[in-house]
């Protein structure tokens, strides 16, 4: 078994350079943040190594990170400091075995991370209520009305809290606080972001006699994407929007009426309508080969001749639909579906 281990402690720039090139007056109290970093880690073999194993531990913390403090009124008129603290953790591991029986020949390897960071000090608004507060959350999670269903008609609508102006059809924003009112104090701290905590994948070859094949599975978990159809009079709606809208007539369709643009309160304001998990699994790679034995290469004067086809993103499995799930909006371009038909020859 092989062990390994190290620490360090570095300083970043990254934030100070913009801070200082944008600031009218000198800070002499602001400085560089600072970067620890502990890993850890083995290797080790079993069954005559047919076997392996390799894990790694990493323990990040990011401090010093500059950041205003907030004034009394909640706004941010004071100077930068190093105060800010953020930290991440996880690990990696790869298992892998290999093996021979008669003309049989295969590899296996299959290897994931997970990794989840948390800011552990940022200057949080005064009076702030906790589940609203970025202290103890990822980076990047946002504050969200949580979404409960849809308004079928005026008699559900008079029935719960609602924002002002909304009418049936729209989405219904949760009461986190009871108070009888929908305001921004009923927004809530989602702790997933565009970034998946698990990613893990699965590779496999197999050779007999001439023929091989490889492939190559991946995938990720816990992330989500914040849905943002630009649809009315500006672009189309999303299929799945459509067919399954609010009408009077379906006044129990699990979506919200049409609308345009950002123009009703449940486009403009943050919800968790829109927020959609994009957990995948895909068949990224694909190849099969034949290469040709001796006598056919004594022929064609080649020292070796392999014909293949091969494919790229061939499959995915995603309960999200609207677009590929490894892409933020739907407005990119997706990856591609490639096939190619080779010959590799060496002379």
């Amino acid at each position: 078994m092989d062990l390994r281990a190290s620490i360090g402690r570095t300083g970043s720039v990254r934030n100070l350079t913009s801070l200082v090139l944008n600031q009218s007056l000198p800070n002499p109290n602001i400085t560089c943040e600072t970067a620890t970093q502990f890993n850890s880690g083995f290797n080790t073999g079993f069954l005559d190594n047919h076997v392996t194993l390799s894990a790694d531990y990493f323990y990040y913390i990011r401090s010093g990170i500059p950041l205003q403090f907030p004034d009394s009124y909640g706004g941010f008129s004071l100077p930068y400091e190093n105060i800010g603290k953020v930290k991440n953790q996880g690990f990696e591991v790869t298992l892998g075995y290999h093996g021979n029986a008669n003309e049989w020949h295969y590899e296996l390897a299959v290897n994931g991370s997970y990794s989840k960071n948390k800011i552990l000090y940022i200057n949080e608004t005064p009076g702030l209520p906790v589940y609203q507060q970025l202290t103890g959350h990822s980076v990047g999670s946002g504050l969200y009305y949580e979404s409960i269903g849809i308004f079928k008609d005026a008699a559900s609508l008079s029935a719960y809290p609602h924002w002002n102006g909304a009418i049936p059809g729209d989405i219904i924003f949760k009461d986190v606080n009871n108070d009888n009112v929908i305001d921004g104090r009923d927004r809530v701290r989602n702790n997933k972001s565009e970034v998946p905590k698990v990613i893990a994948g699965l590779s496999a070859s197999v050779k007999f006699r001439q023929w091989d094949l490889y492939l190559f599975f991946n995938g990720a978990t816990d992330a989500v994407v914040y849905i943002s159809p630009e649809s009315g009079d500006y672009g189309n709606f999303y299929k799945e929007y459509a067919e399954n809208r609010w009408t009077p007539e379906h006044p129990y369709n699990t979506s919200p009426r049409s609308w345009n643009r950002d123009d009703p309160y449940w486009r403009s304001q943050l919800n968790t309508f829109w927020l959609q998990s994009t957990n995948f699994i895909r068949l990224k790679n694909l190849e099969i080969g034949y290469t040709f034995n001796a006598r056919h290469r004594e022929k064609s004067g080649t020292r070796d001749m392999r014909i293949y086809v091969n494919g790229f993103n061939l499959l995915t499995y995603s309960k999200f639909k609207l677009f590929d799930p490894e892409m933020l909006t739907g407005a990119a371009y997706p990856p591609q579906r490639i096939f190619n038909l080779g010959l590799k020859l060496t002379l």
